[in-house]
């Protein structure tokens, strides 16, 4: 079903304007979606063990912002300053200190999440502003200028050709596929969102295992901010926000249930396909900018309606 949606889209699209199916547009369109794919693939694993995260956008400007000023303040220290040595070292440390700040913002959620018992979405609601609240009071409002100082990962080509960024989106859905399908990891999050009692009975360390997922969904934030801030060469306090929405979208649409216990890392591809597809097509028809929100609004109402409705008849 999902596969016929995109194919009409890209139809429709390629009849409106015969460029969309250019080998340049499609790869335009998958180097475009690889940091969302990335965001999705996390949202996707927390989603099928029963959990929710939407403070992933917000996760992604903050780890922005850090590694932004990390990389200008540090990598720009000029040669006569004291600590002028550390500056070749800026970007290994943006890296560390990335991946740090992800998983220390992962374990934050998942704690609270667990020791509260208040359901996951209202917490990471909470966190979702308490993230964009220290973004803005880390930058001030500002913007951080990388100045071509780190491209590699977000604007790199493979032989001039292959987006670098697509590679890391394929490597983590391949990975996310291994996970769910192969990993006994993999199996206890589908236990855990299918019953989570029934889970806990049988042995089944649920509170490790949701806390796990957490932690993953911080690291690939941390992995997609890098990518993320890469290729736009700067960062802002609401860089990433937008993830939020679209990698929940991106997932529902894909097939995951709202409730947990169904989904794999094939629909979480084809979610974040359709959703990529979907806004280059409206940008090559011209349609107005604005009325993208309401048309993933109204595509996130419909796929829980038809996710929901589908799920009772069975």
């Amino acid at each position: 079903m999902l596969i016929i949606l995109i194919v009409v889209l890209a139809l429709v699209a390629t009849i409106v304007n015969p460029k969309f199916l250019r080998i340049v547009n499609i790869i335009n369109i998958f180097q475009q979606i690889s940091v969302l794919g990335i965001v999705a693939c996390g949202v996707g694993m927390l989603l099928v063990s029963g959990q929710i995260d939407i403070s992933v956008g917000p996760q992604v400007s903050l780890i922005g912002i850090i590694l932004a000023m990390i990389i200008q303040k540090i990598g720009g220290l000029p040669a006569d300053y004291p600590h002028a040595w550390l500056a070749p070292f800026a970007i290994p440390m943006a890296f560390v200190v990335s991946f740090a700040v992800g998983f220390l913002l992962g374990l934050i959620n998942g704690i609270t999440v667990i020791k509260s018992r208040v359901t996951s979405f209202i917490i990471t609601l909470g966190f979702g502003s308490v993230y964009k609240g220290a973004a803005l009071l880390i930058s001030g409002g500002a913007s951080y200028m990388l100045f071509g100082r780190f491209e590699l990962l977000g604007r790199g080509r493979i032989l001039n050709f292959i987006p670098i960024a697509i590679l890391f989106f394929i490597g983590v859905v391949i990975v996310t596929h291994i996970i769910l399908k192969f990993l006994r990891y993999g199996r206890f999050l589908y236990a855990i969102g299918g019953n989570r009692k029934a889970a806990y009975v049988s042995g089944i360390s649920t509170d490790r295992i949701t806390l796990t997922a957490y932690v993953i969904v911080g690291l690939l934030d941390a992995l997609a901010a890098l990518i993320l801030i890469s290729r736009v060469g700067s960062a802002l306090a609401v860089t990433g926000d937008s993830y939020s929405l679209d990698s929940l979208a991106s997932v529902i649409v894909g097939g995951v249930a709202i409730t947990g216990g169904k989904g794999n890392a094939l629909s979480f591809f084809l979610g974040v396909i359709l959703i990529g597809l979907l806004d280059n097509a409206l940008i090559i028809m011209n349609v107005n900018p604005y009325m993208r929100d309401v048309v993933i609004g109204i595509i996130i109402i419909a796929a829980v309606t038809i996710s929901n409705y589908t799920g009772e008849r069975s």
